[in-house]
């Protein structure tokens, strides 16, 4: 699970028209939900890249925040990805999600994880 994206985290941006675009801060969040003291940030937030406006493009569908997606570090950007997060705060799904949702429904009481061979 990747950590949650916040106002003020960094995102980079690999265009280059006229100028290369270096990337810069997420700038809107959700000022009611505050992770690590900063508001959360969320698909659609929009972020600065060189001078210009850029928007969160991606966020955990399973995670919503005031009605949106929640963003984490590598979901995707206009053109580029987010690179910071909370390492405190974990959001969305991970690896183990389709064994546990296997398991849930054929009413296994516990989940084992095979070995690869």
């Amino acid at each position: 699970m990747p950590p949650a994206a916040r106002i003020t985290d960094n995102h980079t941006c690999p265009m280059a028209d006229p100028k290369p675009h270096v990337g810069g801060p997420i700038v809107s969040g959700e000022p009611t939900v505050l992770i690590g003291f900063m508001p959360a940030a969320r698909k659609t937030d929009a972020l600065i890249c060189t001078g210009i406006f850029d928007t969160i493009s991606k966020g955990e569908p399973t995670v919503l925040i005031g009605y949106r997606e929640a963003a984490r570090l590598g979901d995707k950007t206009h053109v580029g990805v987010i690179v910071q997060g909370c390492p405190t705060v974990l959001i969305g799904s991970d690896n183990v999600a389709p064994c546990l949702q296997d398991a849930a429904e054929t009413g296994m009481p516990f989940v084992t994880q095979a070995k690869k061979p």
